[in-house]
């Protein structure tokens, strides 16, 4: 009997736990086609559901350490140290054994009970800050003092009404350096008030919480607003801080101040163009704006990436067809690479220049050139050749066969670049350029570009396979890529067609499904 039980049970968990499988891959795959039919809704849902979520964990968190702090402030023990204290600093002053114990006791409560505050300041009616935690310069103060005029949360006790607690918003407190909010609890006496427990909050946690980025991508961000169109939180793209140091002006901000909230394409603080996702909320009276982001670069990118061979087949159909602009042109004069201290490509190999030297290579035919540049700090060209695993028919048996002839320039120059030459906060302002008369490495080039946190919009592609070969001059100061197809070493006529050819995210839009929904 116990056995067929078991067996039954085994066999219905096994059931459940199918069931569960199929749901969850159910989800992801509706979730793909979603995105391929609508990509424009289904970020914009995706953002929403982001920034709801967000919203909410920041309020919970808050309501938790009101929560926490109005359970200690009412604690029997602590107004009986308040008072007691109080009683001891208007007929004494400060100092005392007496005072010292009573102040030992309060602050291993703070510790043990309060954990998540910065400090806890006790105020008597009269403005007096009779007992803090930290002791900075606001201990043993007065609110009323003309040094903290300004300051919000000894405005806020000037002005206090209400016999609730009160918040104060996040403001830069210089007293303690940094940002703060502020919970602030009348303590009464026969309903009269004696004065103020204020319990200072950090920003930390909050930032924690919005700078968190799971299911935001490469570029996605949350970040909050306060009425004062300041970032209360730290933006993932600038290494400066910007807690309540960066305006943000944006069409985002400004619509959820008259709309309240809504989603919108526009472009951002770092002027980019950003799929915005916004909204307006209050708490305890304080009005926040919370904008959940992400660049719309990335969401050309993944649209690629979730149709790889359709658009790929329809990238190099277009680019094979596309009449490239050269009316800018360049002669080269016969002793141009000395002058210039220029530096040669030769055949599978790479270099990189930052001293302001142009970087050539010669004769690309069956083999790829590619450019990678930071404008005006550095520059990569690369001569790639077919045993390179940037090729199509380069796979596992033939990477053995090759042994030391196999490369993986890409990657080997990409991790280079990551780790040692820029910051990832950087890595947007990466120039790529690809030149072939072939198109067998252009796949997995784009690949391993994406892999690396390349958006398509930072790649260019000049294909020409009705020519023989090309060869390349790279000027990274510039950004400029000289090409010249099918002729005879460098006395011809370079021409600057890569600055004209369109970017692959450019191409991404206009043979997707992109501006049509």
């Amino acid at each position: 009997m116990d056995s067929n039980f078991s067996y039954w049970r085994m066999v219905i968990i096994g059931v459940l736990s199918l069931l569960l499988i199929v749901a969850i891959s159910f989800f992801f795959y509706f979730e793909h086609i979603y995105f391929n039919y609508n990509p424009k809704e289904a970020t914009f849902s995706k953002l929403e559901n982001i920034r709801n979520k967000k919203k909410a964990k920041v309020i919970r968190y808050l309501d938790q350490q009101k929560e926490r702090g109005i359970k200690v402030c009412q604690n029997s023990d602590i107004k009986d140290y308040f008072k007691k204290l109080l009683y001891l600093y208007s007929n004494h002053g400060y100092g005392g054994i007496e005072y010292a114990i009573i102040e030992s006791v309060v602050n291993k409560l703070f510790v043990i009970e309060l954990d998540k505050f910065y400090d806890l300041l006790f105020i008597d009616a009269e403005g007096d800050v009779f007992f803090s935690v930290k002791k900075e310069d606001d201990f043993l103060g007065n609110i009323h003092e003309e040094r903290f005029n300004g300051v919000s949360l000894f405005e806020k006790i000037r002005k206090i009404q209400t016999r609730e607690t009160e918040f104060v918003d996040y403001e830069y407190y210089s007293i303690s350096d940094e940002p703060a909010s502020f919970f602030i609890t009348p303590v009464l006496k026969a309903d009269k008030i004696q004065g103020y427990i204020v319990l200072q909050l950090p920003i930390n946690d909050i930032n924690c919480i919005l700078t968190e980025r799971q299911g935001l991508g490469r570029t996605g961000e949350v970040y909050l607003v306060n009425y004062n169109q300041l970032m209360i939180t730290q933006s993932r793209f600038v290494e400066d801080n910007t807690i309540l140091t960066k305006q943000i002006d944006t069409e985002a901000v400004r619509n959820a101040i008259l709309e309240k909230r809504g989603n919108k394409i526009i472009k951002d603080y770092r002027d980019k163009r950003v799929f915005s996702s916004y909204e307006q909320f209050d708490y305890e009276g304080t009005e926040w704006i919370i904008v959940a982001e992400i660049d719309e670069d990335e969401v050309i990118t993944e649209i690629y990436l979730s149709r790889e061979k359709e658009l790929f087949n329809k990238v190099t159909d277009y680019l094979s067809k596309y009449s490239y602009q050269n009316d800018i042109q360049k002669v080269f004069g016969k002793e141009w690479k000395q002058k210039n201290s220029s530096v040669k490509v030769d055949f599978k190999e790479f270099q990189k220049s930052k001293n302001g030297q142009s970087l050539y290579t010669e004769g690309i035919a069956t083999c790829t050139a590619m450019t990678i540049g930071y404008p005006g700090k550095f520059g990569y060209l690369l001569h790639i050749t077919p045993t390179d695993g940037s090729y199509r028919n380069v796979g596992f048996l033939t990477r053995l066969l090759l042994r030391d002839s196999y490369t993986d320039f890409v990657e080997r120059v990409m991790s280079g670049i990551c780790r040692y030459d820029i910051l990832q906060c950087e890595k947007s302002q990466l120039r790529i350029g690809l030149m072939a008369t072939h198109d067998d490495s252009f796949k997995n080039i784009i690949r391993k570009l994406t892999e690396h946190g390349v958006e398509l919009s930072q790649i260019k592609v000049l294909y020409k396979k009705n020519y023989q070969k090309v060869d390349v001059v790279f000027d990274y100061r510039n950004d400029q890529v000289w090409s010249l197809w099918g002729g005879k070493g460098f006395k011809m006529v370079y021409t600057d067609e890569y600055e004209n050819a369109p970017d692959i995210g450019e191409l991404i839009k206009k043979l997707s499904n992109y501006n049509r929904v």
